[in-house]
């Protein structure tokens, strides 16, 4: 694989935690008087040096100090890191990823909103990015108050030995290539969108299938949600074309969870789009015209911008549906606006696979009806005249081989 070249920011949905919902290693006991000592494999009692991080700040300088690590060394994982991988990842050039969350001990994540989860004092998320299997750089989202995350970015040096801590920019990567490491600002505009700021750890990434590892299943069974969800497996019905879970999963991600929701902070919130599947919906029964997806861009015209009053999406027809069109290319229109050089070719075609056979679902299929999704908005009634045309320029938006990171 080609290193990537260009600015990349794709966030998944990173998380801090002091501690998490497993075993936690207790360090002896520094307030009392005396050097704090050691033993030997020999039985030969030994003077510990000092704590490297005892002073490390918030954040720290270094990934080793971040709790991420027993042993940055050995790239042995603390014990209460658990590792988790949405359904579907997003999409970041290409870059391959690993993710882990911390929850303190005796915590929960408050659900009680499906859509927008609350996550204890404490907890961390951190996600690896690596480019040709070389660590390139490791994201950190710790909540350190009710309303307040502390982010930052590290940088793997050539050896993967250490990994200090970047305010973005670039790095050389495999021969003569360069990854570009987001700025605060950058990771600020995605992050927005969530009330409580966490992209890709969230109840649909969690719950559709494909997910791994700490998946809404899991956390459930381990008491670490609550209230319990009704349902831990969550499903996109049928929409007549046999792809919609595929297509809808992938603008979810890359579009919804960060910038085209109904959060007022979302960066696509003016532009009326709305683009994140909601939790409660996925029952498995087929989609209706009432969903936002289809509500907001079924032949619904862009609002702003150089495509204002073309069609977000006509079905049947992918090449004059803007959607399809800016996901399609990068420059200076293009979806995900920020975090991404390269098309993502297999998943853009899946979702131009969906529009294309969504006219054949509109003449004949099961969706004919008034009440089926491809025949939302036919009159323009959805028009939004609030806001940027948040798809239709540069702004935000994301993916993986992530979630969102």
């Amino acid at each position: 694989m080609k290193p990537t070249k260009g600015v990349v920011l794709a966030f998944l949905g990173l998380v801090t935690a002091c501690d998490s919902s497993g075993t936690i290693a207790l360090a002896p006991d520094a307030s009392a008087d005396g050097p704090v000592l050691d033993a030997t494999a020999d039985g030969v009692v030994a003077e510990a040096g000092p704590d490297p991080c005892a002073d490390a700040g918030l954040p720290p300088t270094s990934l080793a100090c971040t709790g991420l690590y027993a042993d940055l060394g050995t790239k042995q994982l603390a014990a209460n890191a658990v590792a988790y991988t949405p359904a579907t990842p997003l999409w970041s050039d290409n870059a391959q990823k690993a993710r882990w969350i911390e929850l303190p001990p005796g915590t929960t994540i408050d659900i009680s909103n499906p859509d927008e989860w609350m996550f204890p004092v404490g907890t961390k998320l951190f996600k690896e990015f690596r480019i040709d299997s070389k660590r390139v750089e490791t994201r950190m989202f710790q909540k350190s108050t009710p309303t307040f995350w502390v982010f930052a970015t590290y940088a793997w040096n050539g050896d993967d030995s250490a990994a200090t801590i970047s305010y973005g920019g670039p790095v050389p990567v495999g021969d003569g290539g360069t990854w570009n490491i987001p700025s605060n600002d950058d990771c600020s505009d995605c992050h927005k969108g969530r009330q409580d700021r966490i992209l890709g750890f969230e109840q649909v990434g969690l719950g559709l299938p494909g997910a791994q590892g700490l998946t809404l299943a899991e956390l459930a069974a381990q008491g670490l949600v609550t209230p319990l969800p009704a349902s831990t497996t969550l499903t996109v019905g049928d929409d007549g074309t046999g792809l919609d879970g595929l297509a809808l999963g992938w603008i979810h991600v890359n579009c919804g969870v960060t910038c085209h929701n109904s959060n007022p902070a979302a960066a696509g919130f003016g532009a009326g789009m709305l683009l994140r599947l909601h939790a409660a919906q996925l029952d498995g029964t087929p989609p209706s015209a009432a969903w936002d997806v289809f509500k907001t861009t079924v032949n619904v015209p862009c609002t702003s911008g150089s495509v204002a009053g073309e069609p977000r999406i006509v079905p049947g027809d992918p090449a004059d549906s803007v959607v399809y069109q800016l996901m399609d290319e990068r420059g200076t229109l293009q979806m995900p606006p920020i975090g991404s050089v390269l098309v993502d070719v297999p998943d853009v075609a899946v979702v131009h696979a969906w529009i294309q056979a969504m006219g054949a679902a509109g003449d004949g299929g099961a969706d004919t009806d008034a009440s089926g999704p491809f025949d939302a908005g036919d009159d323009g009634s959805h028009h939004h005249d609030g806001g940027g045309e948040h798809d239709a320029g540069p702004a935000d938006g994301m993916s993986d081989d992530d979630a969102g990171d």
